[in-house]
Parts: C-alpha cells; structure tokens; sequence
C-alpha cells in the first residue's frame, strides 16, 4: 500500500504524488482535480483550480499538462539566461 507523506499541513512528495521534479516541492491535491505547490529549486508556485471537478484526487490529465508546460518554460529560461561558455580562438 502506497502512502501520502505529510509535513506540517502539506503533502511531501511520494510514490502516489510527485510535485515537481526535485524532491524539495511541497502542496497538496484536492478532490476533483485542483491541485496546488510550492517549488522552493525552481522558485515557482503553481496552484489550478477547474472550474468544472472530475473524479481525480491528483495528477488530473488537465492539470498535469500545465505542470509539465510550467516546467518546460522554466527550462527554456534557465538555458536562456545560463552563462555560456566562450572559447577564444
């Protein structure tokens, strides 16, 4: 049986339920589909609440496509802005 790990009123990352990709995100899902977190690495904080429930308690296919285009973008920035290296020739 897979558990929920709680930390002070938030759910920590865990088999069931993954925030982001590091392990240091923290938040909570509720029922029919909202879902909301903290990433403290990336410096984000992320919340959706659907203006029409499903049955999902979390990782609602609706939500996780904007998680996972939330990360993206957070990746294509950090290339953007990462000091590149210069070789002289």
């Amino acid at each position: 049986m897979e558990h929920i790990y709680w930390s002070l009123g938030f759910v920590k990352p865990s088999p069931i339920i993954q925030f982001g990709p590091t392990g240091q995100s923290f938040g909570d899902a509720g029922g029919g589909g909202s879902f909301a977190f903290a990433d403290p690495v990336s410096q984000v904080g992320f919340a959706y609440a659907p203006n029409r429930t499903d049955l999902y308690l979390h990782s609602d296919p609706r939500e996780k496509a904007l998680r996972d285009a939330t990360y993206r973008c957070i990746a294509q920035l950090e290339q953007q802005t990462s000091p590149r290296l210069v070789t002289a020739h």
